[in-house]
């Protein structure tokens, strides 16, 4: 027994021995530092512009019928009026009425393009929740050192930065060395098939299949959003979920609610959905989340330093401490949110036909058909019509933070924000407009510089969206850098 103990004391001196030294050795992935640059932003301008584009009502919803193309045109107007030098020195398109193209010659015709993008369509604002704003949802409001309004940051932020950092550009008689797009769709919230996937195929349609370097939202700065960080964090966004939508529908003979069958249309397809909600996808801490973890873990406290050092032994304690927090359990798994259900018209009357739609958001390693797979075979009930609805995703490849364009981002968020900020990549969670590029570009990045709080998190698509004035101007000055920073490569 001795003996036994011994040899358990000397494997556990082991182990932690072994902790240590991996802890030692994981070391700091930071990029080294750049020297300041320094921009004049006409910050005040820059806000007016984009409380301007809050107030038009760019409004997506899920029936294309009901879109507001003439809210869209107004809003071309307006931005054709703000950026006088953007209008005179690039070529603009309007693409499927709605889109906005725009091509900025370079003077080196070989070299591959790159492009800038955003939205312009913004979530609706749920009927009721009007009263619950501080300012009046469109009103485009500046106050408090914040821009208010739908759209303030997703995403109208992106296209008013881009066009900000441009404008300056072009006035000052810049000419990039590539061609430079301005990609700017009208349909990101509902997937973008009408807008960013038909400005990809309209350049496709003139030969332009290959880009160098492509980003779009995702990312942004993070306070307070890592634990174990105090430092801002920049999260440059290397990949995006998939998303799927199917709906689940139970059909049959309807009557009067005083003589219920054993189980109703609207029971089964209830068990259903607590099916699915109960029984999670598998959580793995991998790829595009494994990377994030790796560049955050050197600079955090050494408690999680040395978690992060050492999954092969602690991977079980850190997967079940991230799956307890839903943001950061979205990087683990495939995620599973029933959003829509249907039954019935009357409260005496057994609903004849009851429906759901239930959202997946897929993590790089599964696909449609394989989470449609996953759906049927948790259900297990043939009474239930699983199908597709609307449009849906594969996952996007991974961009490689080795390559010359994540240093170079990495370099531009060093010259423009403080050099006293932590760069690391990140999975998107949601969707963005960039996918329809994935395949096109080995350098698909996702990152804007505004500033991100928990408090801020919570009003994405929700009430009191808001974008602090400085982080309008940061954002200003780091696109005027990364064109000139991406002439560089």
């Amino acid at each position: 027994m001795k003996k036994l103990l011994l040899v358990i004391v000397a494997a556990l001196a082991m182990v932690a021995i072994v902790a240590i030294v991996n802890t030692a050795r994981f070391v700091s992935k930071q990029p080294p530092g750049e020297p300041a640059v320094q921009i004049a932003v006409d910050a005040e301008a820059a806000a007016q512009h984009l409380a301007g584009a809050v107030r038009f009502q760019t409004v997506s919803f899920e029936e294309a019928a009901k879109v507001d193309h003439a809210a869209f045109e107004a809003l071309h107007g307006y931005l054709e009026q703000a950026y006088p030098a953007v209008h005179a020195t690039l070529t603009r398109e309007v693409v499927n009425r709605s889109s906005l193209l725009y091509t900025w010659r370079g003077r080196e015709s070989t070299l591959d393009p790159m492009v800038l993008m955003g939205h312009l369509d913004v979530v609706p604002v749920v009927p009721g929740t009007e009263a619950q704003w501080s300012h009046p949802p469109f009103a485009g409001d500046i106050a408090d050192g914040y821009v208010w309004g739908r759209g303030a940051v997703d995403d109208k932020s992106s296209v008013i930065a881009v066009l900000e950092a441009v404008e300056k550009l072009a006035g000052e008689g810049y000419q990039p060395r590539r061609t430079i797009y301005l990609a700017f769709g009208h349909d990101e919230e509902v997937g973008g098939p009408a807008g960013a996937a038909k400005i990809a195929d309209a350049l496709a349609t003139r030969g332009v299949t290959h880009f160098a370097f492509v980003t779009d939202e995702g990312g942004a700065v993070g306070q307070g959003l890592v634990p174990g960080i105090e430092k801002p964090t920049a999260l440059i966004g290397i990949a995006e979920k998939g998303y799927l939508n199917l709906r689940l529908t139970v059909a049959g003979e309807g009557g009067h609610s005083s003589t219920p069958p054993a189980e109703t249309n609207v029971g089964i397809l209830s068990r259903a959905v607590a099916r699915l909600e109960a029984t999670p996808f598998p959580a793995r801490l991998d790829g595009a989340a494994r990377d994030m973890f790796d560049y955050l873990g050197p600079e955090m406290s050494y408690g999680p330093k040395l978690a992060f050092a050492n999954l092969w032994l602690l991977r079980p304690l850190v997967e079940r401490q991230m799956l307890a927090n839903p943001q950061s359990a979205a990087l683990l798994r495939t995620t599973t949110a029933p959003t829509m259900l249907s039954a019935g018209v009357k409260a005496n009357v057994l609903a004849p036909e009851a429906t759901a739609v239930v959202n997946f958001r897929i993590k790089p390693g599964e696909t449609m058909e394989t989470v449609t797979g996953f759906a049927r075979q948790v259900i297990g009930d043939e009474r239930v019509k699983i199908e597709r609805f609307g449009d849906g995703k594969d996952p996007s490849p991974v961009s490689d933070t080795s390559a010359p364009a994540f240093r170079m981002m990495a370099k531009t968020i060093r010259q423009v924000l403080s050099g006293d900020i932590v760069i690391t990549p990140m999975l998107v969670v949601g969707g963005t407009d960039a996918k329809y590029y994935s395949q096109r570009s080995p350098n698909v990045f996702r990152f804007l510089p505004a500033v991100i709080t928990q408090e801020d998190f919570r009003r994405f698509h929700g009430t009191n969206e808001r974008l602090a004035v400085d982080s309008l101007a940061t954002s200003v000055k780091y696109f005027y850098q990364l064109v000139k920073n991406v002439d560089g490569m």
